[in-house]
């Protein structure tokens, strides 16, 4: 028995496993994945300079000429070869003769659940670029959270928790939410004269209910369970109860401060 639960055990405990020695900088690996030379290089005029590093580190620079507009996409460290691809790989040739499928097949099913959804994540992403591009005071999301205070003075309250949401909503993620709109919560909280802390808890507690209706974890769990359903019809579901969790949120904010 022993045998038989290390062994059905083992996807999980090697992909922990390997997170966690490709992480601690005291091992090296960290970086040594991360490495961004040598390297060799591309110009593509306007478009920027590519790069291509021995570590497989992909960077554009200078994008469009702008030049502090950059990407980098760090193949051998990011969460997707190593450990996942590797760790499947591995489990696929321990468990090869109960396999339904060979690895090729299985690779084949991946894709044509994967290569639709693609599509409207990187839309997805791409907006949440815009939305934080830029220095603190030019990027859109605080453009408009200091525009929007300016303008409901109080009544940023009653909306604060949806900040939260929405910015959880476009990026399918409570930490990317409070990384954008957290400045702007306590901007507006500053503004409005209510106690920092609390505003951010607020920010917080709407951030983490935006999840419930997150495109990006909506698509990915369609995709993982093998759902065919519109988007929108999971959306009108969950909709309902993350609505009701922000008015409660805020109903609770307002009771402290009356």
């Amino acid at each position: 028995y022993m045998k038989e639960f290390i062994l059905r055990t083992s996807p999980l405990t090697l992909t922990v496993i390997i997170l966690i020695i490709t992480r601690i900088p005291q091992i090296g690996l960290n970086t040594l994945l991360k490495k961004t030379s040598p390297h060799f290089s591309i110009y593509f005029g306007t478009y920027g300079t590519f790069r291509l590093s021995a570590s497989l580190v992909f960077q554009l620079e200078n994008i469009l000429t702008y030049p502090n507009l950059n990407w980098k996409y760090e193949l051998l460290y990011t969460p997707f070869l190593i450990p996942f691809v590797l760790v499947s790989v591995f489990t696929y040739f321990i468990y090869q003769k109960e396999a339904s499928d060979n690895l090729r097949g299985i690779f084949g099913t991946v894709y044509d659940r994967v290569k639709s959804p693609a599509i409207a994540l990187a839309g997805a992403l791409t907006l949440v670029q815009l939305m934080v591009e830029g220095e603190d005071e030019s990027a859109p999301a605080t453009i408009i959270g200091t525009v929007l205070s300016d303008a409901l003075k109080g009544g940023w309250i009653a909306i604060s928790a949806s900040i939260g949401a929405l910015g959880s909503f476009f990026s399918g993620s409570t930490t990317v939410s409070n990384l954008t709109f957290g400045s702007v919560q306590q901007i507006a909280a500053e503004t409005i004269g209510v106690n920092v802390n609390a505003m951010l808890a607020l920010q917080v507690v709407g951030a983490s209910a935006g999840n419930g209706v997150c495109l990006n974890n909506i698509i990915s769990a369609c995709t993982v369970t093998g759902l065919v359903i519109g988007e929108g019809k999971i959306i009108a579901k969950t909709a309902k109860f993350v609505f009701v969790f922000i008015v409660i949120a805020t109903l609770i904010m307002l009771a402290f401060l009356l």
